[in-house]
């Protein structure tokens, strides 16, 4: 606990909490932290590790692109792209970078 008061940053009432905020403002602030963290675990799991390892198996064994079936194009890079997008669990095929991004979320 603080020595002196000093007023909380959301609300202006005087407190002695360390992190300059009210009780209620505190607990409102530890919320959407909490919130905050579980968007961001909840976001970044399609990256994890394996995915990491498939994409790169994807891309390095690439021959032909699953969406306009051409080998490979100069300045156009391989990219592992999900066959059902937005499902992080779907196979991973190769498809030149910009293939994928024409094609973006939508079902082939």
């Amino acid at each position: 606990m603080r020595r002196f008061a000093i007023p909380c940053s959301s609300c202006g009432v005087l407190t002695r909490n360390e992190g300059a905020r009210c009780d209620i403002h505190k607990a409102q602030h530890e919320q959407q932290r909490e919130l905050r963290r579980q968007l961001v675990k909840k976001a970044t799991g399609q990256y994890s590790g394996d995915y990491k390892k498939r994409a790169k198996f994807v891309r390095d064994n690439a021959i032909a692109c699953h969406i306009c079936g051409l080998g490979e194009l100069p300045n156009d890079p391989w990219n592992a792209d999900h066959l059902i997008p937005g499902d992080p669990d779907s196979p991973l095929l190769p498809a030149h970078a910009s293939c994928n991004r024409k094609r973006g979320n939508k079902p082939l």
